[in-house]
C-alpha cells in the first residue's frame, strides 16, 4: 500500500454529518481502514488536548472531528479509545475532557476516555537522539493502532504543530516539562518529539483543518477558516502537506526535519500523492513572530536568539495569580509575589509553556526592539 498518499477533503463547518462524510472520504482516498481499524482491533484516538479550552477557541481538536472518527472506527468493527495527557497538571483530567467536549463524545459513542498518565512502562528508543528510554502509558504501547488527530495550528516555538508534535501529549504529566528543560532549543525539542514518534508510530494521521490557527499559536486568538480535513498513513507526509498549505517548507519545522532525516516519513512534496482537493496555499496566512529566526544560520542564531525572540509577559488586567504558569515552568523562572506574576528572563528558556497553558490567556508575547526591526 502506498503510504505517501495524503488526502485533502472539503469540510465547510463542524456539522457532525458533514464532518463524518469528509473523514469517510478522506480515509477512503488513502486506501481505507485496512491496517488501521479492523474487526477486533483496539484503536487509540489521540486528539490535541493542549489545555482546557472550549471548542470555539480553536485550541484543541474539535469534538465533532473526534466523534466522527470514533464512530467510523467503530463501524469498521474496532474498539475506539480516546486518550491524552494535557500539559497542565493543576486540575483533574475530567475537567479537560468536559471543557474540550470529549466527555460528550464519550457519552454519545460509548468510547472510553483514557488517561495516558497511568500504568506507565519504560520502553527503549532504538536510535534515539535525545532519549534512549521513554516512559509511556501501557494504553499507548498495547493498542493495535494509534491515530493522531491534530489541529492545524502555528506554534511560536516550533512554527507549526501537527501530527508528529501532537505525540508530545503521549508523555505522562510533568514529563513534558522535562522535555522542555532538557531541550530549550527548537531543534533539540524536535528531536525529542521524534524520539516519541519513533516508538509510537501512528497508523493514521487525521488533521482538523476546518478552522485553523495562525499567528502566535498554539493558543492564539487568530483563527482562520481553511475548510478541509487531511488524512494520511504517513504523519510526516501529512505535516509536510499541511505546512505547504500555510507557506512553510518541510525543513522549516524541527519535527518534520528530524523525522525525515531519520527516514521515518516523507517530506519531499514531489514524492507525495495529494488526492481529493488540490494543494493550495492559504493566502496571507500569518506565521508566528519567531518565524524569521528559522532563516538565520545556526551559529549566528545561537548568539542573538534572545535578542530577537519574543518573550512572555503577564498582563495585570487578566492575571489571577492562579499559579498554572509557575507550576508549568520547567526552569522555575516564574514567581508569584504580586499580581501579575513576574518572569525572570535570565532563567527563562523561551519554551513558552506559560503562554500555552495560562487558562486566562494572561500571557502576552512581547517583541524586543530588535525583533520588531528584524521583522
Amino acid at each position: 500500500m502506498n503510504n505517501r498518499k495524503i488526502s485533502i477533503v472539503e469540510c465547510a463547518d463542524y456539522d457532525i454529518r458533514r464532518v463524518k462524510e469528509a473523514i469517510r472520504k478522506a480515509v477512503s482516498l488513502i486506501g481505507g481502514w485496512e491496517g488501521i481499524a479492523e474487526r477486533g482491533n483496539r484503536v487509540l484516538v489521540k486528539p490535541n488536548m493542549l489545555s482546557a479550552r472550549p471548542p470555539d477557541e480553536g485550541v484543541t481538536t474539535h469534538p465533532a472531528v473526534v466523534r466522527a472518527l470514533v464512530e467510523l472506527v467503530q463501524e469498521a468493527g474496532a474498539e475506539a479509545l480516546i486518550g491524552d495527557s494535557p500539559g497542565e497538571t493543576n486540575r483533574e483530567l475530567s475537567h479537560f475532557w468536559e471543557v474540550c467536549g470529549y466527555s460528550e463524545v464519550s457519552r454519545v459513542t460509548g468510547a472510553p476516555l483514557i488517561s495516558l498518565d497511568r500504568e506507565i512502562l519504560e520502553v527503549e528508543v532504538a536510535d534515539g537522539v535525545i532519549y534512549k528510554r521513554l516512559h509511556l502509558s501501557r494504553s499507548v504501547l498495547e493498542v493495535d493502532a494509534l491515530i493522531t488527530v491534530p489541529k492545524l495550528k502555528t506554534h511560536s516555538l516550533t512554527l507549526f504543530t501537527g501530527a508528529v508534535k501532537n505525540l508530545l501529549g503521549l508523555i505522562p504529566g510533568g514529563g513534558k516539562l522535562e522535555f522542555h528543560r532538557r531541550c530549550p532549543r527548537p531543534d533539540d525539542l524536535g528531536e525529542a518529539v521524534v524520539d516519541v514518534f519513533s516508538v509510537a508510530r501512528p497508523k493514521l494521521a487525521l488533521m482538523d483543518a476546518v478552522v485553523g490557527m495562525e499567528g502566535n499559536g498554539p493558543v492564539s486568538d487568530k483563527l482562520r477558516d481553511i475548510g478541509v480535513i487531511l488524512a494520511g498513513r504517513d504523519s510526516v507526509a501529512l505535516d509536510t502537506v499541511a505546512q505547504a498549505m500555510i507557506g512553510l517548507k518541510a525543513f522549516d519545522v524541527p519535527t518534520t526535519r528530524a523525522a525525515a532525516q531519520r527516514k521515518l516519513g516523507t517530506s519531499d512534496l514531489r514524492q507525495i500523492e495529494v488526492l481529493g482537493q488540490p494543494l493550495k496555499v492559504v493566502e496571507d496566512f500569518l506565521l508566528p513572530s519567531n518565524a524569521v529566526v528559522r532563516s538565520i544560520p545556526r551559529p549566528i542564531l545561537d548568539l542573538i536568539a534572545r535578542r530577537i525572540m519574543v518573550r512572555p509577559r503577564a498582563r495585570a488586567d487578566k492575571c489571577t495569580n492562579c499559579g498554572v504558569c509557575m507550576n508549568s515552568c520547567p526552569v522555575d523562572a516564574i514567581y508569584i509575589e504580586e499580581r501579575p506574576v513576574r518572569v525572570d528572563y535570565k532563567k527563562c528558556i523561551l519554551c513558552l509553556c506559560c503562554y500555552e497553558l495560562c487558562p486566562e490567556k494572561a500571557m502576552d508575547l512581547r517583541k524586543s526592539l530588535l525583533a520588531r526591526f528584524w521583522r
